[in-house]
C-alpha cells in the first residue's frame, strides 16, 4: 500500500507543471532590477546635471534672442 501511495504523490508531483519556471521568475527579477537601476540613475545626479544644462541652453538662447 505504501509503493501505491508513493507511486500516486509522485505522478501528482510530475503531473503538477506550474505556468511560471525558474527562468522565468529570474528574468522578472532581472527586469525588475534593471528599471530599478535606471531609475535610480535618472533620480540621482544624470536627471539633476541634464534638467540644469538643457535650462542653461534654452536660457542662453533667449538670451540671444533679446540681444
Amino acid at each position: 500500500m505504501k509503493k501505491t501511495a508513493d507511486t500516486k504523490l509522485q505522478r501528482f508531483l510530475a503531473d503538477e507543471r506550474g505556468a511560471v519556471g525558474v527562468k522565468e521568475i529570474a528574468a522578472t527579477v532581472a527586469v525588475i532590477v534593471v528599471i530599478g537601476a535606471a531609475i535610480s540613475l535618472i533620480t540621482g545626479t544624470f536627471l539633476n546635471t541634464w534638467i540644469s544644462e538643457v535650462w542653461d541652453l534654452f536660457m542662453k538662447q533667449i538670451e540671444n534672442m533679446t540681444t
